[in-house]
């Protein structure tokens, strides 16, 4: 495999890592509800996540040069896949347990409690003014 073709495929794997999927929300809820050492414990497993298997499914595939062995290339691309997504879970429940810290404040608790009011009551009156379009 060459350089490039690594680079390429670290490229898309970080893309495909930065949207946040039931993984992150996953260590995102364990984050800002108990804590950074469950975040970090939970974001440790995440290698067997359903996007990572659609990941390998889908784009793998095109990162594999067929007149080289197979075996060394699936290393590579499976080390740096799990690495990559480890190094973003933890950083995300990193994240996640300093915004835990400003989130416990009472002052910002109330906020945040009344914003989420005001939208579901938002979102009430708008639905309830909703017109139905004639088909």
């Amino acid at each position: 495999m060459s350089f490039e073709l690594w680079l390429a495929f670290v490229a898309a794997t970080t893309a495909l890592l930065l949207i946040p999927g039931p993984t992150v929300l996953l260590v995102l809820s364990y984050a800002l509800s108990k804590g950074r050492s469950v975040a970090v414990a939970s974001a440790a497993v995440t290698a067997l996540n359903p996007k990572s298997i659609a990941f390998f499914i889908a784009f793998v595939p095109q990162f594999i040069r067929a007149d080289a062995p197979l075996m060394p290339q699936f290393s590579i691309l499976i080390a740096t896949f799990v690495t990559l997504a480890a190094v973003n879970a933890l950083a995300y429940a990193l994240l996640a347990d300093r915004l835990r810290r400003v989130i416990a404040r009472p002052s910002v608790l109330t906020w945040i409690t009344r914003g989420g009011g005001l939208a579901l009551i938002t979102m009430g009156v708008l639905t309830a003014t909703l017109k139905r379009t004639a088909p």
